[in-house]
């Protein structure tokens, strides 16, 4: 894994251009293709979202299944897994269970309830993901400033979770000479995972407010 942006790499294969030519209008559509597609959006809101012609997003779409052809593999076997078993699981086994009565009811229960699955598996995936690293942020937290939970129910220590925003964390750190181990740890953890091959890279920013967070790893 490179620091290449993932959505430039992606353009740059789908318009069969070096990244260097690849606009910030064909980054943002081939996102928008990306999370349209995972999540059912249809063609003609594709083209008015991104100010296309119908038939350039037809184009666009067919050209993104051909040159990822897995992926139209994967959303088969989530629907397919739905209409079989009613329910899908996030990677973890965390399971979400649909009522098949209803969704063999008519075509546009059926969809529907296919475009939550597969939502529910990527999102719910992405949040066990998010959660487990903040678990294991804290048992290493724990285990580098214990304290006594029959004397205090919380730790003290010099650094806390403020928020979860989406897939950031903020957290509170009072400078001391153990800040940059701190700093390393939450990096190291967040970027690890046991159930994919890929790499999630983690952008580090610090600061004295939101405003002047500047990068640090």
């Amino acid at each position: 894994m490179t620091d290449t942006d993932f959505f430039i790499s992606l353009a740059a294969d789908l318009l069969k251009k070096p990244e260097y030519e690849i606009t910030p209008e064909q980054r943002q559509n081939t996102k928008q293709i990306c999370y349209g597609i995972l999540y059912g959006m249809s063609k003609e809101t594709f083209a008015r979202e991104t100010r296309m012609t119908i038939n350039e997003a037809e184009d666009f779409v067919e050209n993104f299944y051909k040159t990822f052809p897995i992926m139209s593999q994967y959303l088969d076997n989530i629907k397919r897994q739905v209409g079989e078993t009613g329910y899908v699981q996030s990677m973890y086994g965390r399971p979400l269970y649909f009522d098949l009565a209803r969704m063999s009811a008519n075509e546009m229960n059926k969809a529907r309830m296919e475009r939550q699955a597969i939502n529910f598996v990527i999102q719910s995936s992405a949040c066990d993901i998010m959660k487990m690293a903040i678990e294991r942020i804290n048992q290493t937290l724990d285990r580098m400033f214990p304290f006594d939970f029959k004397i205090r129910p919380t730790p003290i220590r010099p650094v806390y979770l403020v928020l979860q925003i989406h897939d950031e964390l903020m957290f509170e750190i009072e400078l001391s000479s153990r800040t940059n181990e701190i700093i390393n740890i939450i990096h190291q953890e967040m970027e690890r995972n046991d159930k994919i091959s890929l790499l999630l890279p983690v952008q580090i920013k610090s600061g004295d407010s939101w405003e002047s967070m500047i990068s640090v790893v």
